[in-house]
């Protein structure tokens, strides 16, 4: 982990979608993980955290959707551009043997390259993924060309419902021995009440606002645990999240304050 901040130079970028891009860096001499994130900072605009999507020889993959004025912006941002980065940072995914890997929305850009290194490593899995709809999948030819489990919301790719709809007959089949997801908050739990059903050990990748990275601020600080998301997380497994008395409730925004109804953080 490198807490100080380094500027890098745009690679590359590679368009997806109309809101959606993979960035591309040089490759930094800190090795990552998958789960673990970056701080990413365009000078003049705002610095956020994201996850890491692949890791090639010579550069790290950031994939990024554009929901709001940070992410828009990046999404603007031509080869040449400077950022920086710094990282990186948390407890990332452990892998194991026959392990059940899911992803939802903007979470299928953490286990997109934790696949790819369970495969790297010769570690059998199982990669189910889950969104709202064709468009919304990042990495969808891949992952149809792939033979990847697809569930779509409206039907327009896969299996018509939800992720969890394929990943209950899995963890039924008694057939893994350890259950990674990442994805939004409701997916996660419930996942999470499938595997205590099932008995089937979890690493959960979970979000929250963060500042600093590096567990001073304490702005991602878990009530019921103390369990600061950029440190102890963002992957957690269920030991940790069993002291965590906010999972389901909204998140609190950049001032601490929790409201009352959900919302979604426009980053």
């Amino acid at each position: 982990m490198s807490e100080f901040m380094k500027t890098f130079p745009l690679l590359d970028v590679v368009h997806h979608a109309h809101d959606l891009k993979s960035l591309y860096f040089p490759k930094l001499p800190e090795p990552v993980s998958p789960g673990q994130f970056y701080m990413l900072w365009l000078p003049g605009v705002d610095e956020k955290p994201f996850s890491v999507s692949d890791v090639l020889e010579d550069r790290v993959e950031i994939t990024v959707r554009g929901i709001g004025p940070f992410t828009n912006k990046v999404l603007e941002c031509q080869p040449g551009t400077y950022f920086g980065l710094r990282g990186p940072f948390g407890n990332g995914f452990q892998l194991c043997d026959n392990m059940l890997v899911v992803g939802g929305g903007c979470g299928v850009a953490p286990v997109r390259y934790l696949a790819k290194q369970l495969e790297a490593q010769g570690l059998r899995y199982t990669l189910a993924v889950g969104t709202r709809s064709a468009d919304d999948l990042l990495f969808a030819d891949e992952y149809e060309a792939a033979g990847v489990a697809i569930a779509t919301e409206d039907g327009s790719l896969g299996h018509q419902g939800l992720v969890t709809d394929l990943v209950r007959p899995m963890l039924e089949s008694g057939s893994y021995s350890c259950l990674a997801a990442s994805g939004p908050e409701p997916m996660l739990l419930a996942l999470r009440q499938l595997a205590l059903e099932h008995k089937v050990p979890v690493q959960l990748s979970f979000e929250r606002y963060m500042k600093c990275g590096v567990g001073v601020c304490g702005q991602c600080c878990m009530d019921g645990s103390g369990i600061r998301l950029c440190v102890e997380g963002p992957v957690l497994d269920e030991a940790q999240m069993a002291g965590i008395s906010e999972l389901g409730r909204p998140h609190r925004d950049a001032t601490g304050q929790r409201h009352t109804e959900s919302r979604v953080c426009k980053a």
